[in-house]
């Protein structure tokens, strides 16, 4: 039981106070934690780090007296489901508290917490007795990245009910029937009676089990909420919660299916039963995988697909292992010996073909997951979910050591000997039958016990997975932290320039929604009042003409302060803004700024992908694609064996697609060229890709790259046909190669081409100018 432990453990893990990666956390908002203010906000508007469940959420903002001040009136972004605002009453100066609750809409755990903030008086002076400090700064709550203890254990005790019953249903119907098919009527339908009734006892206890851990998990989550949405209207209304009570009905359907096994003296009417069993039980589990860390984002077809079919396969396992229980107990008291043997050995010939895929199907689906889950080897183990991974790993190394066993030493020699001693012709002296004999009486023995420690180790895992579906990810914790610096930082600067002091503030600075603001004073520090308008005019300078000038006009706060609120920033990468002043007493006053746009988390994350995208970026689809295949090819090899009853043409055929499916795997991982396209490809690029520098750059290309590689990059220039092999197409090599890439083949040249080395012909700030132009130039072209 020390692995039991061991995966168990974790649910003991050490949990920090001081900061928290739950799920639909907070990683934005304005006014920001801990921001002071020349002026109250009209809205409190946060961000999320997943969906929102609307009817769940709350924001309510209360002064130093725990006395309410937001008008109640929140509101959500239909484009942006994790954003949520609220609207704030008149401010006088003082101490303010945002306190906010949640629900994810993927998956369904709450979250809450309360930040400061401090509305300055008019001069920019702290409110007499008020201070951040005497704040006591921000709290979260209600999420930690481990989840509480009874989540786990409810999850765990839903989980492994659905998957004893379910899977013991598909080993009757799968293994242990056609297993019983030699024996005489009689002894076939009391020997399938008596795995029903195990069946449906089973069903019956844990049934109602899983039953009301679902329906505390229900009860707990509602308890939680910091809204007036009660039990009804959580199963009615809310995804999570449609889920739940799909969940409750199946079981009710899956229980009535059992009762239906087990009253009915009809034989189709048991069949029917039974099917519906094994179908509500199944699709019980699906509704798990519908609200679990797999439905989240892109790809999530795949995710939730490969999360579903791994309970699946861990169910067939487990549910397998329990029916081997009854038929060794049944087999001892009502067979003889030599049909004892017999159907020992049909069972475990099943039993070894529905695990061993069992085995397959989690190896390749774990894979994935954590593909999905896992962003980066680091995270395996500097992330909490990936150390319960690495628990639940420590527990299932065993475990496949164990099954190991069973599958390649114990069954093969029970197949052994029960043909040695029992199969007619079999020949082979005494001596070797007395040693079958005794080979058979010991394996009889130990069989039982490899088989308990079996269902132990597979319980101890189904712990752990409950742990995980109730921690937050890996991809979550590492794009939290990512998000949290990403929201801490804004641009500001400060210049003095015509007689005024100008400062100008973007927040967050990243594509999409940014608040600008513009405060203009004398040299004195004194605001400015003869300003009568404030421009910003918006140039990107990434892709030369790539979108048209923009401009918006700052409206006046208070004297010598502007702010403008808006979408700007259309693409990543540098923008020149231009800041306008025009004055009553005076000239204009024009200052520019260059500004690096980084992407916005949420676009990010999800740009070109979709459901039926690849979930991961680790590798392509002709890896994956290929590793399936190949896996699915072993599988057939490794059981061709039971392939025999098979007619001989038949046979070969499949023998044939089994090695088809392994060479193109292998093709398809190995043999395709494929690039994964990079993050951010200009992120080693010193020289910003200013206009000057793409001029620059644009006259290079045209003196020393148009002649092979053509005047639009297709590598296509007039000496193209001549040389091999043939120049490069930028339009489809952009994507694909950061800017250091292209400007190391610029200085050293291409291997085994004409491409020269212009490391002595070009300065090194002209070979990034080079490359800029080339970013500019053809990226776009890269997707046509």
């Amino acid at each position: 039981m020390a692995l039991l432990v061991l995966a168990m453990a974790a649910v003991a893990w050490p949990r920090p106070v001081t900061r928290v990666f739950a799920h639909a956390s907070l990683v934005g908002a304005s006014p920001a934690n801990n921001e002071t203010l020349r002026r109250p906000p009209v809205r409190v508007v946060l961000h999320f780090s997943e969906a929102l469940e609307r009817k769940l959420t709350q924001i309510e903002v209360t002064d130093n007296n725990d006395q309410r001040v937001d008008s109640g009136d929140m509101a959500f972004d239909d484009s942006d489901p994790t954003l949520a605002s609220v609207g704030v009453k008149v401010l006088p100066p003082g101490l303010y508290f945002v306190r906010w609750s949640n629900v994810s809409s993927v998956d369904g755990h709450n979250l809450r917490g309360t930040y400061p903030f401090i509305v300055l008086n008019p001069d920019g002076s702290y409110p007499e007795g008020v201070s951040l400090e005497a704040a006591g700064g921000s709290t979260t709550s209600g999420g930690q990245l481990l989840p509480n203890n009874i989540d786990v254990a409810l999850k765990w005790l839903a989980l492994l009910a659905m998957a004893v019953v379910g899977g013991a249903a598909f080993m009757l119907v799968a293994g242990l029937r056609p297993a019983a098919s030699f024996l005489e009527e009689e002894d076939h339908r009391k020997f399938t009676d008596a795995a029903e009734r195990w069946l449906i006892h089973l069903a019956h206890v844990l049934i109602p089990v899983g039953f009301i851990a679902s329906a505390l998990l229900v009860l707990l989550a509602v308890n939680r909420f910091a809204t007036s949405t009660g039990i009804v209207s959580y199963l009615t209304e809310v995804r999570t919660g449609r889920y739940r009570l799909a969940d409750l009905l199946l079981l009710m359907v899956a229980l009535a299916g059992s009762d239906v096994l087990f009253l009915s003296r009809s034989a189709r009417i048991r069949n029917a039963g039974l099917a519906v069993l094994m179908a509500a039980l199944a699709a019980a589990m699906l509704t798990y995988s519908m609200v679990s860390h797999s439905a989240v984002d892109a790809g999530k077809f795949w995710s939730v697909a490969s999360d579903y079919v791994h309970l699946l396969a861990s169910a067939a396992w487990l549910g397998a292992l329990v029916m081997l229980i009854p038929l060794l107990r049944w087999a001892r008291k009502e067979l003889d010996e030599m049909q004892r043997f017999l159907l020992l050995a049909n069972a475990f010939d099943r039993f070894s073909i529905i695990a061993g895929l069992s085995v397959m199907a989690i190896l390749a689906t774990g894979t994935f997951n954590g593909l999905v889950e896992i962003p980066s080897a680091d995270a395996l183990v500097d992330t909490t979910y990936g150390k319960v991974l690495l628990a639940k790993l420590a527990v299932l190394m065993p475990l496949l050591a164990v099954a190991g066993i069973n599958a390649f030493f114990l069954r093969p020699r029970l197949v052994a000997a029960v043909d040695g001693v029992y199969q007619e012709g079999a020949g082979g002296t005494e001596v070797q039958r007395d040693s079958w004999q005794r080979q058979l009486v010991s394996l009889q023995r130990v069989l039982p016990i490899t088989i308990g420690v079996e269902v132990a180790l597979i319980v101890a895992v189904f712990a752990a997975v409950g742990l995980l579906t109730q921690t937050s990810t890996a991809t979550g914790e590492v794009a939290q932290a990512r998000a949290e610096v990403a929201a801490a930082t804004k641009y500001s600067q400060s210049v003095e320039t015509g007689g005024l002091k100008l400062t100008f503030d973007v927040a967050p600075n990243r594509v999409g929604l940014n608040q600008y603001d513009v405060t203009v004073q004398n040299l004195d520090g004194s605001p400015a009042t003869t300003v009568t308008q404030v421009r910003l005019r918006f140039n990107y300078e990434q892709v030369a003409d790539a979108i048209p000038q923009s401009e918006a006009i700052l409206r006046r706060r208070a004297d010598g302060e502007y702010r403008e609120i808006g979408s700007y920033f259309a693409q990543p990468g540098n923008w020149r803004v231009q800041l306008d002043i025009r004055r009553s007493d005076g000239d204009d006053v024009s200052r520019q700024y260059v500004l690096g746009v980084a992407q916005s988390q949420s676009a990010s994350a999800a740009k070109n992908k979709g459901t039926f995208s690849l979930p991961f970026t680790a590798f392509n689809w002709n890896e994956v694609a290929g590793a399936f295949a190949a896996l699915a090819g072993v599988a057939i090899i490794i059981y061709r064996r039971q392939l025999r009853w098979l007619e001989q043409p038949a046979y070969r055929i499949t023998i044939t697609i089994a090695t088809a499916l392994v060479l193109a795997g292998a093709v398809l991982t190995f043999g395709v060229h494929t690039h994964t396209p990079v993050q951010d490809p200009s992120a080693d690029n010193p020289v910003k890709p200013t206009q000057e520098s793409i001029t620059r750059g644009r006259e290079l290309f045209a003196q020393n790259c148009v002649v092979c590689h053509g005047a639009e990059g297709r590598g296509d220039g007039e000496q193209a046909a001549q040389l091999s092999p043939s120049p490069a197409d930028f339009r489809l090599h952009m994507p694909y190669h950061t800017d250091g890439d292209f400007f190391r083949s610029i200085a050293n040249g291409y291997p085994q081409s004409a491409m020269p080395k212009y490391n002595t012909t070009f300065s090194e700030t002209d070979m990034w100018n080079l490359v800029n132009f080339m970013r500019s130039a053809y990226t776009v072209g890269a997707s046509q």
